[in-house]
């Protein structure tokens, strides 16, 4: 009995699966909204760029397999669709410059022991290191997002940008320092 148990796991971890799109967005959805949210900072195209990053991986759920890594799968397309978009945007800001606009999140509960003094300056910094994180060159800021949003292993983030690990390593550390200069600039006192 315990033979053809084993066999049965041996022929299972042999076999290639291919996962479903409800599956992965089931068990991915999350972290990667969140990736997409913080790599674009505006809601209407994180909403686009998750949208986007799904039916793409609909499309080659044929290269998805369990055997695989299909988290680093999800976040390479989102990274690659982005790029493109990024691409597209520039070429037509050369063409005609737009402005972008400012996106903020509004809060509607007011809690009763709200300290204003505290949020304006929360938000200060908050904008403020966005604003580092935004202006970093794009092989620092998606380390960056990846490892502090969606706190994905430098393994995994690795595999998903196609890097080696200590290039991973070593431009997490240099955007930290791009951030920390930034910061000092500003004369950041906390």
């Amino acid at each position: 009995m315990t033979e053809i148990l084993r066999a049965i796991k041996v022929y299972e971890k042999d076999e290639t699966k291919t996962l479903s799109i409800d599956n992965l967005i089931e068990e991915y959805s999350e972290p990667l909204w969140q990736f997409c949210r913080k790599l674009t900072y505006c809601k209407e195209d994180s909403e686009d760029l998750f949208q986007e990053t799904f039916l793409k991986t609909h499309e080659q759920m044929h290269k998805v397999k369990f055997a695989e890594n299909p988290k680093s799968f999800l976040f390479s397309t989102a990274v690659y669709t982005w790029k493109q978009k990024q691409r597209k945007y520039a070429r037509r800001n050369r063409i005609v410059p737009i402005r972008p606009l400012e996106y903020t999140d509004e809060t509607c509960n007011i809690p009763s022991d709200f300290d204003i003094e505290k949020s304006v300056l929360d938000k200060e910094d908050n904008s403020l290191i966005r604003q580092l994180v935004e202006a970093l060159p794009e092989k620092f800021k998606i380390p960056i997002i990846l490892h502090y949003t969606i706190e994905m292993p430098i393994a995994d983030m690795a595999k998903t940008l196609n890097l080696p690990r200590g290039t991973v390593k070593s431009r997490l550390h240099k955007a930290r320092k791009l951030i920390e200069r930034g910061l000092l600039n500003n004369e950041y006192e906390r």
